[in-house]
């Protein structure tokens, strides 16, 4: 699908002209890649549309200016979406598969997004003190332990979880927010905020 078809369907969802040419973008790169890298699997536009862009996008309120870390980045799901939509975050991308690291480092150079993309996994590196975190389609015994001191006192860990997943935070995190995903069947998207104390 071109760029206009997509920045069409994408207005059409409700996300601003904007935000919807910068989407549209990132979307036309990924089909490009997609087939040689194995990014999305064999999603249609409304699939693609609905359970990743806007599924991301859900996150965006929720984040506070600073950086965000987003844990398993793949195919630029959530990342990408949030970095575009709120300019005033800049981001960290892990990533540790190293077709969908390439992808990513030319995501960001294209849409001249304020971010560097790392390959490697979590328990690899030092990671604490962000601002924001986020987690999808990643296991939660891989990052809960973390969870605390990857954010700053005020940071915000946005998890897009599966619907039977367990939603009690992590030690030393608290409830924000809980919402359904656009598709409510996918899950639920939880916001924890770390304690100041």
């Amino acid at each position: 699908m071109n760029g206009s078809a997509w920045r069409d369907r994408l207005v059409a969802a409700g996300v601003s002209e904007e935000l919807a040419a910068s989407l549209a973008l990132f979307l036309e790169l990924l089909g490009r890649w997609g087939e040689a890298c194995d990014l999305t699997a064999e999603l249609g536009p409304e699939s693609l549309l609905r359970d990743h862009v806007l599924e991301s996008l859900s996150g965006a309120p929720w984040l506070v200016p600073g950086v965000l870390l987003d844990v398993g980045s793949g195919a630029g799901f959530p990342a990408i979406p949030l970095l575009l939509a709120r300019r005033d975050v800049r981001g960290v991308l892990l990533e540790p598969r190293s077709r969908r690291w390439a992808f990513l480092k030319e995501a960001v150079r294209e849409l001249g997004l304020a971010a560097e993309v790392r390959r490697g996994r979590l328990e690899d590196g030092a990671f604490s003190g962000v601002e924001n975190v986020s987690v999808r389609a990643l296991a939660r015994e891989v990052w809960e332990r973390k969870a605390q001191e990857l954010l700053k006192p005020g940071g915000r860990f946005l998890w897009w979880a599966g619907p039977r997943a367990c939603l009690t935070p992590p030690e030393g995190l608290e409830d924000v927010v809980t919402c359904p995903l656009p598709n409510p069947e996918r899950g639920w998207l939880v916001v924890w905020g770390r304690c100041f104390t």
